[in-house]
């Protein structure tokens, strides 16, 4: 049987009172108006974020405005993925034990999926640009749910350029595990008395580099139809000036 839309006009729309099913239903037929589709998503988003489920997490959307989404393919990239691995290791060692084998046994995940999002950020300390390296897998017994880690580094805009430099980093550590109670494991540098590492200054440049490379291959670049209505994937804000994602 043919799916049909729901028999609504615009004025009686709440997304907020439909089911994550019809939602989804709506979206995936996509023959509402543009800007109804983005609140059926905003939604249908609110519903899946309060029960922890997808790839989404707070530190990942809110704020941000996602204009380009790499693919690593993980043989390809090994070597950037290791590099990722024994910057971050210093950190993930003052951890619990608990969350260093998390780390060890996701990154050796033969599912293992791997992700460059690049973005502008507005927050209370200002304008950045930045990227962030996540990876994640399934969790075996509901795929619904997502463990990860993110790695997220931030170039600050001063006078409306930015100098290719980050001054903060973000790492979130993130089994399904602990993330069903809202538990998680943040670990900052940066800010206006705290210098980022070296290292993470160097794996920035890499990246930076590579974003150079790829952004005009096609096998990189990951696009879905749903990135359309998600407010938080869109075109840049702002393009600073010296940005290192032209």
């Amino acid at each position: 049987m043919t799916a049909k839309t729901l028999p609504l006009d615009e004025k009686s729309i709440d997304p907020s009172t439909l089911s994550r099913e019809a939602l989804m239903r709506e979206l995936t037929l996509q023959k509402r108006p543009f800007r109804i589709l983005r609140e059926f998503m905003k939604a249908l988003e609110q519903k899946r974020a309060a029960k922890g489920l997808g790839w989404s997490r707070p530190w990942n959307k809110y704020g941000l405005t996602v204009f380009r989404t790499h693919i690593h393919p993980i043989g390809q990239d090994a070597k950037y993925l290791i590099d990722a691995r024994e910057l971050i290791q210093p950190c993930i060692a003052k951890l619990p034990d608990e969350y260093q084998l998390f780390v060890d046994d996701l990154w050796c995940d033969p599912n293992l999926k791997a992700f460059t999002f690049y973005h502008n950020n507005k927050d209370e300390w200002g304008e950045f640009e930045g990227l962030s390296l996540s990876l994640g897998r399934k969790v075996a017994h509901d795929p619904s749910k997502r463990d990860r880690i993110d790695l997220i580094l931030e170039d600050k805009r001063v006078d409306g350029a930015v100098d290719g430099s980050i001054e903060r980093v973000r790492l979130y550590v993130n089994p399904w595990l602990t993330y069903q109670n809202r538990e998680y494991k943040l670990i900052e540098q940066g800010g206006p008395f705290e210098p980022v590492d070296e290292g993470y200054q160097d794996f920035y440049q890499e990246s930076c580099r590579r974003y150079d490379r790829w952004k005009t291959d096609k096998s990189r670049q990951w696009s879905h139809w749903s990135a359309n209505y998600i407010e938080y994937f869109g075109p840049r804000c702002f393009i600073p000036k010296g940005s290192s994602f032209i």
